[in-house]
């Protein structure tokens, strides 16, 4: 099993981190934020790779991010832990080439985090200089639990994205967009993205998490926690009460996934 969204934090601020993030979107956490607690989580429930998403919150994060990142992927053959470019950066196309030769899959975008919509120039050139280098882009997607006013990540802007780049590794997370499923099965379901399931559990309707699953197709669909705010146990067990074939949980569970990380 591969989820393909997860976070942690260095130890020595993993903590503090957690309980701020915690408090401010009011939902408990299932980790404490740090490797050897998602490691542990992991073996517990049977996971045997995790994607790591770092969020970078302004520029001047990029060295710091990075370096973590690395080390993470140098010492654990069960982690792998994608970089950060925060959209605006001036050094942003030189920032993904550095990515890209140290080996990085993929990175993380959060606009609303970052404050900068999906849409914008910024975020639409970090997307496709990304995608030009074959990076894997994952997306916060929909209303952000934590900042719930004014999202800067909706189906419409997706579309858009979809629309004039067509990247062929943007990964949605949160079923293409955390409380605002309607407009992704309108806007989104079947197109060339994928959608990671990751904190969607208990916030959706099943029949309609279901339907958006197998209207999008299994072959684009990722197994995903948005570990420590959700136990990947629980996910895990909801994930296969939704009456998906052996063969559609195995594509969602792992198949997927490992394609698109071996990918170039």
């Amino acid at each position: 099993m591969i989820d393909f969204h997860t976070h942690v934090w260095p130890d020595d601020i993993a903590v503090n981190a957690v309980k701020s993030l915690a408090a401010r979107a009011k939902i408990p956490a299932y980790t404490d934020g740090t490797v050897g607690g998602l490691r542990k989580s992991m073996a517990e429930a049977g996971v045997s790779l995790s994607v790591i998403l770092p969020v970078i919150t302004k520029a001047s994060q990029f060295d710091s991010i990075t370096k973590f990142a690395s080390g993470i992927n140098e010492k654990y053959e069960e982690l792998i832990s994608f970089g950060a470019v925060f959209p605006g950066d001036p050094d942003y196309k030189k920032e993904l080439r550095l990515l890209k030769e140290y080996g990085f899959k993929g990175i993380k975008l959060h606009p609303d985090y970052q404050r900068v919509r999906l849409d914008s120039k910024e975020s639409m050139n970090i997307i496709y200089e990304a995608s030009a280098l074959g990076l894997i882009v994952s997306v916060h997607a929909g209303v952000d639990i934590g900042l719930p006013e004014n999202p800067c990540s909706t189906p419409e802007m997706a579309f858009k994205v979809l629309e004039e780049i067509k990247p062929d590794k943007l990964v949605l997370a949160h079923t293409g967009g955390w409380k605002v499923w309607d407009e992704v099965e309108k806007l989104l379901c079947g197109r060339d993205v994928y959608f990671d399931l990751s904190f969607t559990d208990g916030y959706i309707d099943v029949e309609q998490w279901s339907r958006i699953i197998k209207k999008h197709g299994n072959r684009r669909c990722l197994f995903a926690t948005d570990s420590p705010w959700s136990s990947p146990a629980d996910t895990i067990q909801s994930l296969k009460k939704l009456g998906l074939s052996e063969e559609e949980q195995e594509m969602i569970f792992d198949g997927t996934a490992n394609k698109l990380l071996e990918a170039d």
